[in-house]
């Protein structure tokens, strides 16, 4: 009978978990303003698409894998050097936390590794970049969401090898002999605005 009861305060536990469990499958797109840290580049207007799962457990946490491609890079300000452009694959783990029940307003923050499929930076780019973002949003009751997010890069991912200004343009009087146009490690900043929308199945 100890056994039974056991076993029913178990299956009754798990059941009301479980039930507060929502899944719905997601898509996300928007703007990308990347830029590089220890540049002389501008910020580059770019996009951003895809896909989630958001996984809901309860009104406060709501966990997110996604799978984005995104745009990335800078932009030159100088006549003769094309921008920087970066493509990446990312997979993201967003965890999404909403304090108030009925409003759905939410802070978001995770990491994301990103992995690159295509650029224009002549050398040995890193193929591997890990970012940790955090940002806002708001998502409506019909599915539809605002947000923010601000992406920061922890890798160089222009190594230690790379050729991206062509060596004639140092000769110009822009550059005099010392100096260093990617001096300090070269990281990806990405501010991101864009909308989400979650399907109801």
């Amino acid at each position: 009978m100890k056994n039974l009861f056991l076993a029913f305060a178990f299956i009754t536990i798990s059941t009301t978990a479980f039930s507060q469990i929502k899944v719905r499958p997601g898509v996300r797109a928007g703007a990308n303003l990347a830029s590089l840290s220890n540049t002389e580049y501008d910020t580059k207007t770019d996009a951003y698409f895809g896909a989630f799962a958001s996984v809901q457990f309860g009104h406060l946490y709501t966990l997110q894998p996604e799978i984005n491609y995104s745009r990335q890079g800078a932009k030159s300000n100088v006549s003769g050097i094309d921008d920087i452009e970066v493509q990446y694959v990312g997979f993201t783990l967003a965890n999404k936390f909403a304090p108030f029940k009925d409003i759905g307003v939410h802070a978001i923050i995770g990491p994301t590794i990103n992995i690159k499929v295509g650029d224009n930076i002549r050398g040995d780019a890193e193929v591997f970049d890990f970012l940790f973002f955090g940002g806002l949003g708001y998502d409506f009751p019909f599915g539809l969401g605002i947000e923010a997010r601000y992406n920061i890069g922890f890798i160089d991912i222009l190594g230690n090898t790379f050729d991206f200004v062509d060596d004639d343009y140092y000769e110009d009087d822009y550059y005099d002999d010392d100096y260093d146009y990617f001096e300090d490690g070269v990281v990806n900043s990405v501010f991101q605005i864009g909308v989400t929308y979650k399907f109801q199945f």
